[in-house]
C-alpha cells in the first residue's frame, strides 16, 4: 500500500521512531507500539466519576470469576 512501517517495542524507543515518523515525507506512515495489555492509563487529575466508575468495572470483574486478570492489572500497575 506505501506506507512506511514502524514497530517500537521498548519505552526507551518511543522518542526515536516518532521522530522518524514525523520526519518521513515519502508518504503516510504506519507507527504500530506494543503496549502492555495490563497498564492503566489515567489522566493526573482523576474526577469522581471515573474512580467510581472504575471501581465499578473492577467489581463486575471479581464477580464475574476474573479476579486473576484483577490481580494481573494490579501487579502491573503498583510502584
Amino acid at each position: 500500500m506505501g506506507a512506511k512501517g514502524i514497530r517500537i517495542e521498548e519505552p526507551g524507543d518511543v522518542r526515536e521512531g516518532l521522530a522518524v515518523a514525523l520526519a518521513h515525507k515519502g508518504g503516510p506512515v504506519v507507527v504500530d507500539v506494543v503496549v502492555d495489555p495490563y497498564a492503566l492509563s489515567l489522566p493526573s487529575h482523576l474526577p469522581f466519576h471515573t474512580v467510581r466508575g472504575f471501581t465499578l468495572s473492577v467489581a463486575k470483574q471479581v464477580l464475574s470469576g476474573k479476579m486473576d486478570s484483577v490481580i494481573r492489572t494490579i501487579e502491573r500497575n503498583t510502584v
